[in-house]
């Protein structure tokens, strides 16, 4: 898997189960990317849940480091693209 569809991936994921999340993605070295959900307080758990072994496996298997950031958005404002 490349970075590009891990990111893809994961992004996926995070809107499946918080549809209003608001993504921004820093991407790192080829192989390093963090992504920063915005997201109501009530989705953090899911957001985890649903992204938690993805990552893990991407860093073990793949050798990719992609990091899921949650913040809610109430209190914390996504930056502008």
């Amino acid at each position: 898997m490349t970075l590009d569809e891990a990111i893809t991936d994961l992004t996926n994921r995070i809107t499946a189960v918080s549809p209003t999340a608001v993504i921004r993605v820093m991407h790192g070295s080829a192989e390093e990317a963090s992504i920063r959900a915005y997201a109501p307080a009530e989705h953090e758990a899911a957001i985890k849940e649903a992204t938690r072994e993805l990552t893990f496996q991407l860093l073990t298997t793949e050798g990719l480091d992609v990091q899921v950031i949650f913040y809610d958005i109430a209190t914390s404002l996504p930056p502008e693209e």
